[in-house]
């Protein structure tokens, strides 16, 4: 008779928990964790009015960046400095400026510090940037203004459009782009433009001036209710959507325009606010004044218009000094 046996082997793992989670932790599944890109977007979209369509819309565009990052399944736990660092380096891997990452950043911070702990979400940041770095000069002079304006073109084209514009920003205290966008008739009052800005809510009264008047005057047969024919919807949405449209339509019509006047500057949207204001600060307007017409809250918020000029001031006024000894 032959005998078989058998034999066992049991082999045993023992896991060693460093770390005891408290019986919530313990009982909260994977699937009980937020989502961060759901927390975050209920958290935008909770805020409604309360902020200008601009900063949604950064707000919105630091979410989908962040997003192609990290991917769909982010937790919000998960949001935390190690991430952010990495999220930083990717960003700036793919050739994005030091100031679109701290837009990013900015924006981020402040929508986390409304869902989690304030303490915690400042030192997630803490080692990313968050700052302004300084930019290339953005004003040109009066003589690139005259150019512009004196061109030969045709009458009630695109970029004839595009021109006036672009002088009436200038004429009318460096008003930015979008709030000439959104100006309704009802705002111009006797020889007067009453607004707020779309920014920040800021009043701001222009004297309506007699090249401001010529300019209108050419848009005066739209049966629109906006000034000028750049928007057509009074839906508030939907005519954010034009507006973002009719943006990159007129910084494309600024380069148009540069080239056939000979400019070598860029010309953008911003270039006629920053003109005015470095114009303005050149004939020696006060700086609360340039401030104020520009809606600025601070005259420090005026100073970074004028940052490049404080510094040409600065060493005009030294060798001015160094001559007198």
């Amino acid at each position: 008779m032959i005998k078989i046996s058998f034999h066992f082997y049991f082999r045993v793992h023992v896991v060693r928990q460093t770390k005891s989670l408290t019986p919530a932790q313990s009982a909260r599944k994977p699937a009980d964790v937020p989502l961060f890109y759901e927390a975050f977007l209920a958290k935008v979209n909770e805020l409604g009015s309360s902020v200008s369509d601009s900063t949604r819309s950064n707000y919105l565009t630091a979410l989908r960046s962040l997003r192609s990052f990290a991917g769909n399944g982010l937790r919000l736990c998960d949001v935390n400095a190690t991430l952010l660092q990495r999220y930083e380096r990717w960003l700036r891997d793919c050739g994005i400026c030091p100031n679109t990452t701290s837009c990013y950043m900015r924006s981020l911070r402040t929508i986390l510090s409304k869902l989690l702990p304030r303490e915690e979400v400042l030192a997630s940041f803490s080692n990313v940037y968050t700052g302004r770095a300084a930019t290339d000069k953005r004003s040109v002079d009066r003589e690139t203004v005259s150019k512009v304006k004196n061109l030969q073109l045709k009458e009630r084209s695109a970029l004839s459009l595009a021109r006036d514009i672009f002088l009436f920003c200038f004429y009318a205290l460096g008003m930015p782009f979008v709030d000439v966008a959104f100006l309704r008739r009802q705002q111009v009052n006797g020889d007067q433009i009453v607004y707020y800005r779309r920014k920040t809510g800021a009043r701001v009264t222009v004297p309506l001036l007699p090249c401001m008047r010529d300019i209108m005057g050419r848009y005066q047969n739209n049966t629109s209710d906006y000034v000028f024919p750049l928007l057509s919807s009074t839906d508030p949405q939907t005519a954010y959507n034009e507006y973002l449209t009719k943006l990159n339509w007129y910084n494309r019509a600024l380069k148009r325009l540069a080239r056939r006047a000979g400019v070598s500057e860029t010309l953008t949207s911003y270039t006629t606010r920053h003109t005015w204001a470095t114009t303005a600060y050149h004939n020696c307007v006060e700086l609360p004044v340039i401030s104020k017409a520009l809606g600025h809250s601070s005259p420090q918020t005026t100073l970074t218009y004028l940052r490049e000029i404080n510094d040409h001031r600065l060493m005009e006024a030294n060798s001015r000094i160094v001559q007198l000894v």
